[in-house]
């Protein structure tokens, strides 16, 4: 009976690992996707671009749209 537990447990410790790694990869996949937008935006710009008054954009729009929702 032990040993199914401590094999059990190690399955469960396996999963794990293999869950956290996979989310690793799908964050640099993010980054990495986010990192072309911005060279994209940065060239249709003539490089006056600047990544953190977008995002700030982006946040209020986002936000705007939330209020909206949440009004109705």
């Amino acid at each position: 009976m032990k040993a199914k537990q401590r094999f059990d447990d190690i399955d469960k410790i396996i999963h794990r690992f293999q869950y956290i790694s996979v989310l690793k990869l799908r964050n640099k996949e993010r980054i990495a996707k986010a990192m072309k937008i911005q060279d994209q935006i940065r060239e249709k710009t003539s490089r006056k671009f600047s990544g953190s008054k977008e995002i700030r954009k982006w946040r209020e729009a986002r936000r705007f749209l939330f209020l909206t929702l949440q009004s109705l």
